[in-house]
Protein backbone atom coordinates (compact mmCIF):
# COMPACT_ATOMS: atom_id res chain seq x y z
CA UNK A 1 0.00 0.00 0.00
CA UNK A 2 1.35 3.41 -1.04
CA UNK A 3 0.41 6.28 1.24
CA UNK A 4 -0.60 9.68 -0.01
CA UNK A 5 2.12 12.27 0.68
CA UNK A 6 0.12 14.02 3.41
CA UNK A 7 -0.49 10.71 5.18
CA UNK A 8 3.16 9.71 4.97
CA UNK A 9 4.15 13.05 6.50
CA UNK A 10 1.64 12.61 9.32
CA UNK A 11 2.85 9.08 10.08
CA UNK A 12 6.52 10.02 10.07
CA UNK A 13 5.89 12.95 12.42
CA UNK A 14 3.81 10.82 14.79
CA UNK A 15 6.70 8.36 14.97
CA UNK A 16 9.34 11.08 15.34
CA UNK A 17 7.41 12.67 18.19
CA UNK A 18 7.19 9.42 20.12
CA UNK A 19 3.43 9.12 19.74
CA UNK A 20 3.75 6.03 17.56
CA UNK A 21 6.41 3.36 17.49
CA UNK A 22 9.07 2.15 15.09
CA UNK A 23 11.99 -0.22 15.47
CA UNK A 24 14.04 2.41 13.66
CA UNK A 25 13.91 4.76 16.63
CA UNK A 26 15.11 3.95 20.17
CA UNK A 27 12.22 3.54 22.59
CA UNK A 28 11.51 6.51 24.84
CA UNK A 29 11.36 4.58 28.09
CA UNK A 30 10.81 7.40 30.58
CA UNK A 31 9.93 11.11 30.74
CA UNK A 32 13.57 12.24 30.57
CA UNK A 33 14.13 10.19 27.41
CA UNK A 34 11.07 11.85 25.89
CA UNK A 35 12.18 15.38 26.67
CA UNK A 36 15.74 14.75 25.49
CA UNK A 37 14.42 13.34 22.26
CA UNK A 38 12.15 16.31 21.48
CA UNK A 39 14.57 18.88 23.02
CA UNK A 40 11.67 21.01 24.23
CA UNK A 41 7.95 20.41 24.44
CA UNK A 42 5.21 23.01 24.67
CA UNK A 43 4.11 23.60 28.25
CA UNK A 44 1.95 26.70 28.10
CA UNK A 45 -0.49 24.93 30.39
CA UNK A 46 1.38 23.04 33.10
CA UNK A 47 -1.01 20.09 33.32
CA UNK A 48 -1.25 19.74 29.54
CA UNK A 49 2.52 19.76 29.19
CA UNK A 50 2.89 17.04 31.80
CA UNK A 51 0.32 14.91 29.94
CA UNK A 52 2.01 15.52 26.58
CA UNK A 53 5.25 14.11 27.95
CA UNK A 54 3.46 11.16 29.58
CA UNK A 55 1.72 10.21 26.33
CA UNK A 56 5.09 9.77 24.65
CA UNK A 57 6.60 7.37 27.19
CA UNK A 58 6.86 4.00 25.41
CA UNK A 59 4.71 5.52 22.63
CA UNK A 60 1.85 5.86 25.09
CA UNK A 61 1.74 2.14 25.74
CA UNK A 62 3.45 2.15 29.16
CA UNK A 63 0.59 4.04 30.73
CA UNK A 64 -2.14 1.80 29.36
CA UNK A 65 -5.43 2.84 30.93
CA UNK A 66 -3.65 4.43 33.90
CA UNK A 67 -2.18 7.53 32.29
CA UNK A 68 -2.18 9.25 35.69
CA UNK A 69 0.56 6.85 36.81
CA UNK A 70 2.75 8.03 33.94
CA UNK A 71 1.84 11.65 34.72
CA UNK A 72 3.25 10.95 38.19
CA UNK A 73 6.55 9.87 36.66
CA UNK A 74 6.76 13.19 34.84
CA UNK A 75 5.97 15.12 38.02
CA UNK A 76 8.75 13.15 39.75
CA UNK A 77 11.25 14.11 37.03
CA UNK A 78 10.32 17.78 37.49
CA UNK A 79 10.67 17.48 41.27
CA UNK A 80 14.11 15.91 40.78
CA UNK A 81 15.20 18.83 38.53
CA UNK A 82 15.62 16.51 35.53
CA UNK A 83 12.91 18.40 33.64
CA UNK A 84 12.26 22.12 34.02
CA UNK A 85 9.84 24.66 32.58
CA UNK A 86 10.89 28.00 31.12
CA UNK A 87 10.34 30.45 28.24
CA UNK A 88 13.22 29.40 25.95
CA UNK A 89 11.53 30.11 22.61
CA UNK A 90 8.95 32.51 21.20
CA UNK A 91 8.27 33.84 24.70
CA UNK A 92 6.26 30.64 25.23
CA UNK A 93 6.51 28.16 28.08
CA UNK A 94 8.16 24.83 27.30
CA UNK A 95 9.30 21.82 29.28
CA UNK A 96 12.90 20.86 28.58
CA UNK A 97 15.78 18.79 29.88
CA UNK A 98 17.31 20.76 32.74
CA UNK A 99 20.84 20.37 31.39
CA UNK A 100 19.79 22.01 28.11
CA UNK A 101 18.07 25.00 29.67
CA UNK A 102 20.81 27.61 29.66
CA UNK A 103 22.32 27.06 26.21
CA UNK A 104 18.91 26.84 24.55
CA UNK A 105 17.71 30.05 26.19
CA UNK A 106 20.92 31.85 25.29
CA UNK A 107 20.50 30.74 21.67
CA UNK A 108 16.81 31.40 21.12
CA UNK A 109 15.85 34.23 23.47
CA UNK A 110 17.79 37.32 22.26
CA UNK A 111 15.28 38.26 19.54
CA UNK A 112 12.38 37.80 21.95
CA UNK A 113 14.12 39.90 24.61
CA UNK A 114 14.89 42.66 22.09
CA UNK A 115 11.21 42.85 21.15
CA UNK A 116 10.11 42.74 24.80
CA UNK A 117 12.50 45.55 25.73
CA UNK A 118 10.76 47.86 23.28
CA UNK A 119 7.47 47.41 25.16
CA UNK A 120 8.78 48.30 28.60
CA UNK A 121 8.34 52.05 28.33
CA UNK A 122 4.68 51.51 27.44
CA UNK A 123 4.30 49.30 30.53
CA UNK A 124 5.53 52.09 32.75
CA UNK A 125 9.08 50.92 33.40
CA UNK A 126 11.70 53.63 33.85
CA UNK A 127 15.43 53.42 33.28
CA UNK A 128 17.07 51.00 35.69
CA UNK A 129 13.89 49.15 36.70
CA UNK A 130 14.62 46.01 34.68
CA UNK A 131 18.20 45.66 35.87
CA UNK A 132 17.26 46.39 39.48
CA UNK A 133 14.48 43.79 39.41
CA UNK A 134 16.76 41.18 37.86
CA UNK A 135 19.56 41.74 40.38
CA UNK A 136 17.13 41.53 43.29
CA UNK A 137 15.45 38.38 42.00
CA UNK A 138 18.65 36.53 41.16
CA UNK A 139 20.22 37.45 44.50
CA UNK A 140 17.16 36.09 46.29
CA UNK A 141 17.11 32.87 44.24
CA UNK A 142 20.83 32.26 44.75
CA UNK A 143 20.33 32.56 48.49
CA UNK A 144 17.89 29.66 48.42
CA UNK A 145 19.15 26.16 49.08
CA UNK A 146 18.98 23.49 46.40
CA UNK A 147 15.39 22.29 46.31
CA UNK A 148 13.92 25.50 47.72
CA UNK A 149 11.68 27.54 45.42
CA UNK A 150 10.19 31.01 45.16
CA UNK A 151 6.49 31.32 44.40
CA UNK A 152 5.21 33.89 41.91
CA UNK A 153 3.55 36.06 44.57
CA UNK A 154 6.80 36.14 46.56
CA UNK A 155 8.76 37.04 43.44
CA UNK A 156 6.48 40.04 43.02
CA UNK A 157 7.26 40.99 46.60
CA UNK A 158 11.00 40.87 45.79
CA UNK A 159 10.41 43.28 42.90
CA UNK A 160 8.34 45.63 45.03
CA UNK A 161 10.96 45.62 47.78
CA UNK A 162 13.52 46.61 45.14
CA UNK A 163 11.36 49.59 44.19
CA UNK A 164 9.91 48.11 41.00
CA UNK A 165 6.12 48.09 40.72
CA UNK A 166 4.47 44.87 39.54
CA UNK A 167 1.11 46.51 38.76
CA UNK A 168 -0.49 46.77 35.31
CA UNK A 169 1.20 43.68 33.87
CA UNK A 170 4.75 44.56 34.93
CA UNK A 171 5.13 41.55 37.24
CA UNK A 172 4.24 38.91 34.61
CA UNK A 173 6.38 40.73 32.04
CA UNK A 174 9.44 40.60 34.29
CA UNK A 175 9.07 36.92 35.13
CA UNK A 176 8.55 35.97 31.51
CA UNK A 177 11.65 37.92 30.50
CA UNK A 178 13.83 36.47 33.26
CA UNK A 179 12.45 33.00 32.48
CA UNK A 180 14.03 33.14 29.04
CA UNK A 181 17.40 34.79 29.68
CA UNK A 182 19.17 31.65 30.83
CA UNK A 183 19.40 31.93 34.61
CA UNK A 184 15.94 31.07 35.93
CA UNK A 185 13.51 28.20 35.42
CA UNK A 186 10.25 26.97 36.87
CA UNK A 187 10.03 23.89 39.05
CA UNK A 188 7.15 21.86 40.45
CA UNK A 189 3.93 23.65 41.26
CA UNK A 190 3.20 24.57 44.86
CA UNK A 191 -0.42 23.51 44.82
CA UNK A 192 -1.63 25.47 41.79
CA UNK A 193 1.05 28.15 42.08
CA UNK A 194 4.10 28.49 39.84
CA UNK A 195 7.53 28.35 41.45
CA UNK A 196 10.92 29.65 40.34
CA UNK A 197 14.52 28.58 40.87
CA UNK A 198 17.92 29.86 39.80
CA UNK A 199 19.46 27.51 37.31
CA UNK A 200 22.63 27.28 39.42
CA UNK A 201 20.59 25.84 42.30
CA UNK A 202 19.37 22.84 40.34
CA UNK A 203 20.66 19.35 40.99
CA UNK A 204 21.66 19.06 37.32
CA UNK A 205 24.76 20.63 35.74
CA UNK A 206 24.34 22.71 32.61
CA UNK A 207 25.74 21.90 29.20
CA UNK A 208 27.75 24.78 27.73
CA UNK A 209 27.72 25.03 23.93
CA UNK A 210 29.34 27.76 21.81
CA UNK A 211 27.02 29.45 19.30
CA UNK A 212 27.92 27.34 16.25
CA UNK A 213 27.71 24.09 18.17
CA UNK A 214 24.42 25.21 19.75
CA UNK A 215 22.87 25.77 16.30
CA UNK A 216 23.98 22.31 15.18
CA UNK A 217 22.58 20.78 18.37
CA UNK A 218 19.30 22.60 17.86
CA UNK A 219 19.03 21.36 14.29
CA UNK A 220 19.95 17.80 15.21
CA UNK A 221 17.52 17.54 18.10
CA UNK A 222 14.64 19.27 16.32
CA UNK A 223 14.91 17.05 13.25
CA UNK A 224 15.24 13.94 15.40
CA UNK A 225 12.13 14.70 17.47
CA UNK A 226 9.93 16.40 14.87
CA UNK A 227 11.11 15.42 11.38
CA UNK A 228 10.50 15.52 8.53
CA UNK A 229 10.67 19.33 8.78
CA UNK A 230 11.40 22.43 6.73
CA UNK A 231 13.44 25.55 7.44
CA UNK A 232 10.18 27.41 8.02
CA UNK A 233 9.17 24.85 10.63
CA UNK A 234 12.35 25.34 12.65
CA UNK A 235 12.22 29.13 12.28
CA UNK A 236 8.65 29.09 13.66
CA UNK A 237 9.46 26.67 16.47
CA UNK A 238 12.70 28.28 17.65
CA UNK A 239 11.96 31.93 16.92
CA UNK A 240 15.28 32.19 15.06
CA UNK A 241 15.67 33.70 11.61
CA UNK A 242 15.36 31.55 8.51
CA UNK A 243 19.06 32.09 7.88
CA UNK A 244 19.95 30.77 11.34
CA UNK A 245 17.47 27.92 10.95
CA UNK A 246 18.99 26.95 7.60
CA UNK A 247 22.43 26.86 9.19
CA UNK A 248 21.09 24.75 12.06
CA UNK A 249 19.50 22.19 9.77
CA UNK A 250 22.39 22.01 7.33
CA UNK A 251 24.81 21.42 10.21
CA UNK A 252 22.58 18.86 11.94
CA UNK A 253 24.03 15.40 12.50
CA UNK A 254 22.47 12.27 11.00
CA UNK A 255 20.15 14.40 8.87
CA UNK A 256 19.13 13.43 5.35
CA UNK A 257 16.99 15.01 2.63
CA UNK A 258 13.61 13.34 2.18
CA UNK A 259 11.16 14.13 -0.61
CA UNK A 260 7.50 13.60 0.22
CA UNK A 261 5.15 14.56 -2.57
CA UNK A 262 6.89 17.49 -4.23
CA UNK A 263 8.45 18.92 -1.06
CA UNK A 264 11.97 18.25 0.18
CA UNK A 265 12.29 17.94 3.94
CA UNK A 266 15.08 17.50 6.46
CA UNK A 267 14.64 14.13 8.18
CA UNK A 268 16.63 12.06 10.69
CA UNK A 269 18.55 9.29 8.96
CA UNK A 270 16.90 6.62 11.12
CA UNK A 271 13.62 7.34 9.35
CA UNK A 272 14.99 5.65 6.24
CA UNK A 273 14.44 2.40 8.14
CA UNK A 274 10.79 2.94 9.04
CA UNK A 275 8.74 0.25 7.37
CA UNK A 276 5.55 0.71 5.39
CA UNK A 277 3.76 -1.36 8.00
CA UNK A 278 4.92 0.95 10.80
CA UNK A 279 3.70 3.99 8.87
CA UNK A 280 0.28 2.37 8.46
CA UNK A 281 0.16 1.37 12.13
CA UNK A 282 0.87 4.97 13.18
CA UNK A 283 -2.10 6.14 11.13
CA UNK A 284 -4.41 3.44 12.49
CA UNK A 285 -4.14 4.76 16.05
CA UNK A 286 -6.41 7.37 17.59
CA UNK A 287 -4.73 9.93 19.85
CA UNK A 288 -6.33 12.16 22.47
CA UNK A 289 -3.81 14.93 22.79
CA UNK A 290 -3.68 17.79 25.29
CA UNK A 291 -3.95 21.48 24.52
CA UNK A 292 -0.85 22.98 22.87
CA UNK A 293 0.52 19.55 21.96
CA UNK A 294 3.67 19.51 19.82
CA UNK A 295 1.92 17.56 17.07
CA UNK A 296 0.30 20.89 16.22
CA UNK A 297 2.59 23.48 17.80
CA UNK A 298 5.82 21.95 16.54
CA UNK A 299 5.41 23.13 12.95
CA UNK A 300 4.79 26.40 11.13
CA UNK A 301 2.12 25.01 8.82
CA UNK A 302 -0.64 23.22 10.72
CA UNK A 303 -2.51 22.25 7.54
CA UNK A 304 -0.58 18.98 7.25
CA UNK A 305 -2.89 17.58 9.94
CA UNK A 306 -5.69 20.09 10.54
CA UNK A 307 -8.20 21.52 8.07
CA UNK A 308 -8.60 25.29 8.29
CA UNK A 309 -12.36 25.02 8.85
CA UNK A 310 -11.92 23.23 12.20
CA UNK A 311 -8.94 25.22 13.46
CA UNK A 312 -11.15 27.44 15.63
CA UNK A 313 -12.26 24.34 17.56
CA UNK A 314 -8.71 23.46 18.58
CA UNK A 315 -6.33 26.40 18.23
CA UNK A 316 -7.21 30.07 17.87
CA UNK A 317 -5.06 32.64 16.11
CA UNK A 318 -4.42 34.44 19.42
CA UNK A 319 -2.96 31.35 21.05
CA UNK A 320 -5.78 29.63 22.93
CA UNK A 321 -5.80 25.83 22.62
CA UNK A 322 -7.99 22.92 23.71
CA UNK A 323 -7.54 19.15 23.96
CA UNK A 324 -7.97 17.56 20.56
CA UNK A 325 -8.40 14.20 18.87
CA UNK A 326 -6.24 12.82 16.06
CA UNK A 327 -7.60 10.00 13.91
CA UNK A 328 -5.81 8.55 10.88
CA UNK A 329 -3.13 11.21 11.42
CA UNK A 330 -5.62 14.07 11.09
CA UNK A 331 -7.02 16.38 13.75
CA UNK A 332 -10.78 15.82 13.72
CA UNK A 333 -11.75 18.34 16.38
CA UNK A 334 -11.82 19.12 20.06
CA UNK A 335 -11.86 16.12 22.38
CA UNK A 336 -15.32 15.75 23.91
Amino acid sequence: MTLLPEHELQARRLIAQGLAGSNARPALKNPVHVIRHLLALQGQTYKAGIRAIALRVENGEASGQDIEATDALVHEAVANHEIVRAWPMRGTLHFLDAQDARWLMHLCSPRIEAAAAKRRHGLGFVEGDFERAREALYAHLLNLKTGEVLERRDAYRVFEDAGVSTADGRGPHLLRAFGGLGDMVQGSLAGYRETFQHIDRLRVNQRHLPAGQALAELGTRYVNGHGPVTVSDLAWWSGLTKRESTTALKSAENCVPMVIGDVEYFAPSWQLNITAEELEQALERTFYLPAFDEYLLGYSDKSFTMASEIRHEVLTMNGISWNFTVKNGTVIGRTA
